[in-house]
Protein backbone atom coordinates (compact mmCIF):
# COMPACT_ATOMS: atom_id res chain seq x y z
CA UNK A 1 0.00 0.00 0.00
CA UNK A 2 1.78 3.27 -1.17
CA UNK A 3 1.39 6.72 0.58
CA UNK A 4 -1.46 8.18 -1.23
CA UNK A 5 -3.69 4.93 -0.52
CA UNK A 6 -3.12 5.40 3.27
CA UNK A 7 -3.13 9.02 3.37
CA UNK A 8 -6.56 7.99 2.21
CA UNK A 9 -7.68 5.82 4.78
CA UNK A 10 -6.65 8.11 7.56
CA UNK A 11 -8.10 11.39 6.55
CA UNK A 12 -11.27 10.10 5.06
CA UNK A 13 -13.79 11.16 7.42
CA UNK A 14 -17.19 8.92 5.61
CA UNK A 15 -17.58 5.30 6.76
CA UNK A 16 -15.04 2.67 5.53
CA UNK A 17 -17.37 1.63 3.09
CA UNK A 18 -16.34 5.12 1.25
CA UNK A 19 -12.77 4.70 1.98
CA UNK A 20 -12.75 1.40 -0.12
CA UNK A 21 -14.54 3.08 -2.69
CA UNK A 22 -11.92 5.76 -3.12
CA UNK A 23 -9.03 3.14 -2.50
CA UNK A 24 -10.65 1.02 -5.88
CA UNK A 25 -10.56 4.08 -7.96
CA UNK A 26 -7.25 4.90 -7.01
CA UNK A 27 -6.16 0.85 -7.64
CA UNK A 28 -8.32 0.55 -10.84
CA UNK A 29 -6.69 3.81 -11.89
CA UNK A 30 -3.43 2.25 -11.86
CA UNK A 31 -4.07 -0.78 -13.50
CA UNK A 32 -5.01 0.72 -16.46
CA UNK A 33 -1.71 2.92 -16.94
CA UNK A 34 -0.36 0.91 -20.01
CA UNK A 35 3.28 0.82 -18.31
CA UNK A 36 3.82 3.83 -16.33
CA UNK A 37 3.00 4.67 -12.55
CA UNK A 38 2.99 8.07 -12.34
CA UNK A 39 -0.70 9.30 -14.08
CA UNK A 40 -4.25 8.96 -13.73
CA UNK A 41 -5.10 8.86 -17.05
CA UNK A 42 -7.99 5.65 -16.84
CA UNK A 43 -10.45 6.00 -13.96
CA UNK A 44 -12.58 3.59 -12.98
CA UNK A 45 -13.42 0.33 -11.04
CA UNK A 46 -13.17 -2.95 -11.29
CA UNK A 47 -16.58 -3.63 -12.56
CA UNK A 48 -18.04 -4.97 -15.80
CA UNK A 49 -17.95 -1.94 -18.93
CA UNK A 50 -20.48 -1.68 -20.70
CA UNK A 51 -21.80 1.27 -23.13
CA UNK A 52 -23.77 4.29 -21.09
CA UNK A 53 -24.89 7.37 -23.12
CA UNK A 54 -23.42 10.25 -20.99
CA UNK A 55 -24.37 13.01 -23.49
CA UNK A 56 -26.06 12.40 -26.35
CA UNK A 57 -22.71 12.31 -28.74
CA UNK A 58 -21.40 9.32 -26.41
CA UNK A 59 -24.66 7.17 -27.44
CA UNK A 60 -23.97 6.87 -31.04
CA UNK A 61 -20.66 4.88 -30.57
CA UNK A 62 -18.32 4.23 -33.16
CA UNK A 63 -15.00 6.17 -33.69
CA UNK A 64 -14.86 9.25 -31.16
CA UNK A 65 -15.19 12.15 -33.10
CA UNK A 66 -14.00 15.77 -32.08
CA UNK A 67 -16.92 18.67 -31.24
CA UNK A 68 -16.41 22.18 -30.34
CA UNK A 69 -18.95 24.03 -27.58
CA UNK A 70 -19.41 27.33 -26.85
CA UNK A 71 -16.88 29.29 -24.45
CA UNK A 72 -17.71 28.29 -20.48
CA UNK A 73 -18.55 31.87 -18.63
CA UNK A 74 -15.78 30.78 -15.48
CA UNK A 75 -14.94 32.74 -12.65
CA UNK A 76 -10.97 34.62 -13.10
CA UNK A 77 -8.15 32.89 -12.03
CA UNK A 78 -6.17 34.68 -9.26
CA UNK A 79 -7.39 33.91 -5.50
CA UNK A 80 -8.91 36.43 -3.91
CA UNK A 81 -7.30 36.78 -0.89
CA UNK A 82 -4.54 34.87 0.85
CA UNK A 83 -5.69 30.95 1.30
CA UNK A 84 -5.62 29.42 4.48
CA UNK A 85 -4.00 25.60 4.58
CA UNK A 86 -5.65 23.02 6.39
CA UNK A 87 -3.43 19.87 5.87
CA UNK A 88 0.49 19.70 4.72
CA UNK A 89 1.99 20.58 1.59
CA UNK A 90 2.31 17.02 0.93
CA UNK A 91 0.55 13.87 1.86
CA UNK A 92 1.94 11.12 4.94
CA UNK A 93 4.30 8.93 3.93
CA UNK A 94 3.04 5.77 5.53
CA UNK A 95 5.16 2.87 3.62
CA UNK A 96 7.82 2.70 0.72
CA UNK A 97 8.27 5.41 -1.40
CA UNK A 98 7.31 4.78 -5.02
CA UNK A 99 10.12 5.37 -7.67
CA UNK A 100 10.38 8.87 -9.16
CA UNK A 101 8.67 9.35 -12.41
CA UNK A 102 10.20 10.69 -15.11
CA UNK A 103 8.82 10.67 -18.34
CA UNK A 104 8.61 13.30 -20.94
CA UNK A 105 6.68 16.22 -20.87
CA UNK A 106 5.45 18.77 -23.53
CA UNK A 107 7.11 21.20 -21.92
CA UNK A 108 10.19 21.74 -19.42
CA UNK A 109 8.48 21.14 -16.09
CA UNK A 110 7.45 23.75 -13.92
CA UNK A 111 9.59 25.66 -11.08
CA UNK A 112 7.13 26.49 -8.62
CA UNK A 113 7.68 25.58 -5.24
CA UNK A 114 5.45 22.53 -4.03
CA UNK A 115 4.04 25.13 -1.08
CA UNK A 116 3.77 28.07 -3.58
CA UNK A 117 1.65 25.87 -6.02
CA UNK A 118 -0.61 24.28 -3.64
CA UNK A 119 -2.17 27.47 -2.01
CA UNK A 120 -2.34 29.00 -5.86
CA UNK A 121 -4.08 26.20 -6.64
CA UNK A 122 -5.97 25.41 -4.03
CA UNK A 123 -7.03 29.42 -3.64
CA UNK A 124 -8.39 29.23 -7.45
CA UNK A 125 -10.35 25.88 -7.03
CA UNK A 126 -12.40 27.59 -4.03
CA UNK A 127 -12.68 30.96 -5.93
CA UNK A 128 -14.29 28.85 -8.42
CA UNK A 129 -16.33 26.37 -7.15
CA UNK A 130 -19.14 28.18 -6.06
CA UNK A 131 -20.03 29.43 -9.88
CA UNK A 132 -19.69 25.68 -10.94
CA UNK A 133 -21.16 23.42 -8.73
CA UNK A 134 -25.28 23.01 -9.08
CA UNK A 135 -27.36 23.76 -6.54
CA UNK A 136 -27.45 21.97 -3.00
CA UNK A 137 -24.04 20.27 -4.26
CA UNK A 138 -21.04 20.29 -2.30
CA UNK A 139 -17.40 18.74 -1.84
CA UNK A 140 -16.19 17.50 1.12
CA UNK A 141 -12.81 16.72 0.96
CA UNK A 142 -10.85 13.92 2.23
CA UNK A 143 -8.34 15.14 4.32
CA UNK A 144 -8.76 15.07 7.77
CA UNK A 145 -9.08 18.57 9.81
CA UNK A 146 -10.22 20.19 6.35
CA UNK A 147 -13.42 21.95 5.66
CA UNK A 148 -12.57 22.82 2.24
CA UNK A 149 -10.40 21.29 -0.66
CA UNK A 150 -7.15 21.09 -0.67
CA UNK A 151 -4.42 20.63 -3.24
CA UNK A 152 -1.63 18.27 -1.92
CA UNK A 153 1.64 17.97 -4.15
CA UNK A 154 2.61 14.11 -4.59
CA UNK A 155 7.00 14.44 -5.23
CA UNK A 156 7.16 11.32 -6.67
CA UNK A 157 4.37 11.15 -9.05
CA UNK A 158 4.98 15.29 -9.22
CA UNK A 159 1.09 15.77 -9.81
CA UNK A 160 -1.24 17.75 -7.33
CA UNK A 161 -3.70 15.96 -6.21
CA UNK A 162 -7.40 16.35 -4.09
CA UNK A 163 -9.61 13.96 -3.55
CA UNK A 164 -13.33 14.08 -2.01
CA UNK A 165 -16.66 13.48 -1.85
CA UNK A 166 -19.57 15.09 -3.27
CA UNK A 167 -22.72 15.16 -1.83
CA UNK A 168 -25.86 16.62 -1.89
CA UNK A 169 -28.41 15.57 1.21
CA UNK A 170 -27.92 12.18 1.51
CA UNK A 171 -26.38 11.49 -2.73
CA UNK A 172 -22.83 10.87 -2.66
CA UNK A 173 -20.16 9.71 -4.91
CA UNK A 174 -16.55 10.04 -4.86
CA UNK A 175 -14.17 13.33 -6.40
CA UNK A 176 -11.15 13.18 -7.58
CA UNK A 177 -8.86 15.99 -9.31
CA UNK A 178 -5.53 16.15 -10.45
CA UNK A 179 -3.42 18.54 -12.07
CA UNK A 180 -0.07 17.64 -13.79
CA UNK A 181 2.13 18.10 -17.11
CA UNK A 182 0.69 16.69 -19.91
CA UNK A 183 3.22 13.70 -21.07
CA UNK A 184 4.46 13.76 -24.66
CA UNK A 185 3.11 10.88 -25.52
CA UNK A 186 -0.69 11.98 -24.57
CA UNK A 187 -0.53 15.22 -25.96
CA UNK A 188 -2.83 14.44 -28.55
CA UNK A 189 -6.48 14.36 -27.18
CA UNK A 190 -7.85 10.82 -28.18
CA UNK A 191 -9.58 8.05 -26.90
CA UNK A 192 -7.51 5.24 -26.40
CA UNK A 193 -6.51 5.46 -22.91
CA UNK A 194 -10.04 6.51 -21.91
CA UNK A 195 -11.69 3.36 -19.32
CA UNK A 196 -14.52 2.55 -22.15
CA UNK A 197 -12.85 4.08 -25.57
CA UNK A 198 -16.50 3.30 -27.14
CA UNK A 199 -17.98 5.37 -25.00
CA UNK A 200 -16.02 8.56 -25.62
CA UNK A 201 -15.93 12.20 -26.87
CA UNK A 202 -13.31 14.46 -27.60
CA UNK A 203 -14.69 18.39 -27.08
CA UNK A 204 -12.31 20.95 -28.42
CA UNK A 205 -12.86 24.39 -26.78
CA UNK A 206 -12.24 28.03 -28.12
CA UNK A 207 -9.04 28.79 -26.33
CA UNK A 208 -6.91 25.90 -27.30
CA UNK A 209 -7.63 23.56 -24.68
CA UNK A 210 -9.56 19.82 -25.82
CA UNK A 211 -11.44 17.71 -23.03
CA UNK A 212 -11.39 13.89 -23.64
CA UNK A 213 -14.50 13.06 -22.00
CA UNK A 214 -15.62 9.52 -21.02
CA UNK A 215 -18.10 6.84 -19.02
CA UNK A 216 -18.16 3.51 -17.80
CA UNK A 217 -20.56 1.49 -16.24
CA UNK A 218 -20.03 0.47 -12.68
CA UNK A 219 -23.05 -1.31 -11.85
CA UNK A 220 -27.16 -1.48 -11.71
CA UNK A 221 -27.30 2.02 -12.53
CA UNK A 222 -23.84 3.22 -12.07
CA UNK A 223 -21.67 5.00 -13.67
CA UNK A 224 -18.35 7.03 -13.46
CA UNK A 225 -17.82 9.75 -15.12
CA UNK A 226 -13.86 11.16 -16.39
CA UNK A 227 -12.87 14.30 -18.25
CA UNK A 228 -9.04 14.88 -18.84
CA UNK A 229 -8.71 18.51 -20.28
CA UNK A 230 -5.68 19.04 -22.07
CA UNK A 231 -4.61 22.78 -21.86
CA UNK A 232 -2.71 24.80 -24.21
CA UNK A 233 -0.21 25.37 -21.87
CA UNK A 234 1.31 22.03 -21.03
CA UNK A 235 -0.71 21.00 -18.13
CA UNK A 236 -2.92 18.47 -17.97
CA UNK A 237 -6.28 18.38 -15.52
CA UNK A 238 -8.27 15.22 -14.55
CA UNK A 239 -11.40 15.28 -12.95
CA UNK A 240 -13.70 12.07 -12.12
CA UNK A 241 -17.04 11.28 -10.17
CA UNK A 242 -19.77 8.25 -9.92
CA UNK A 243 -22.65 7.19 -7.80
CA UNK A 244 -21.25 4.11 -6.44
CA UNK A 245 -19.51 2.98 -3.40
CA UNK A 246 -17.46 -0.19 -3.13
CA UNK A 247 -18.88 -2.75 -0.04
CA UNK A 248 -17.89 -5.69 1.62
CA UNK A 249 -20.33 -8.74 0.47
CA UNK A 250 -18.29 -12.25 1.91
CA UNK A 251 -15.04 -12.04 0.54
CA UNK A 252 -15.84 -9.68 -2.28
CA UNK A 253 -16.21 -6.04 -2.96
CA UNK A 254 -19.21 -4.86 -4.74
CA UNK A 255 -20.02 -1.43 -5.79
CA UNK A 256 -23.54 0.07 -4.65
CA UNK A 257 -25.57 2.77 -5.58
CA UNK A 258 -25.35 5.83 -4.12
CA UNK A 259 -27.41 8.14 -6.09
CA UNK A 260 -30.11 8.08 -8.82
CA UNK A 261 -27.46 9.66 -10.91
CA UNK A 262 -23.96 11.26 -10.58
CA UNK A 263 -23.94 14.31 -8.77
CA UNK A 264 -22.00 16.24 -11.19
CA UNK A 265 -22.00 16.11 -15.04
CA UNK A 266 -19.72 15.29 -17.73
CA UNK A 267 -20.01 19.56 -18.27
CA UNK A 268 -19.79 20.32 -14.97
CA UNK A 269 -16.50 18.43 -14.55
CA UNK A 270 -15.16 19.85 -17.40
CA UNK A 271 -15.90 23.26 -16.03
CA UNK A 272 -14.04 22.69 -13.20
CA UNK A 273 -10.88 21.54 -14.55
CA UNK A 274 -11.20 24.73 -16.99
CA UNK A 275 -11.25 26.83 -14.28
CA UNK A 276 -8.86 29.97 -14.69
CA UNK A 277 -5.75 28.65 -12.62
CA UNK A 278 -5.92 25.14 -12.23
CA UNK A 279 -2.72 25.25 -14.41
CA UNK A 280 1.09 24.43 -13.66
CA UNK A 281 2.32 27.25 -15.33
CA UNK A 282 0.65 30.97 -14.08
Amino acid sequence: MDEITSQLHAAAADPPATRIDVEHLISAERRRRRHRSWAWSGIGVAAAVAAVAVVPALAAGGPPHAITLPVLSLPTGAPSAPVPMCAGVTPQTSGPLPPLQSHDTVRARPTEAPGAGVARLTGALRDALPALLPNGVRIDPALKGCSEPQFQYHPRYREYMLDGTVRRGEESGAFLLRVMPTATDEAAPDCRHAPEPDDCEVVNYPDGSAAVVSSMVAGPGQRQLRVVLLRPDGTSVLTVTNNSRFEPVGNQMRPSKTAEEPLLTVEQLAAIARAPGLTLYP
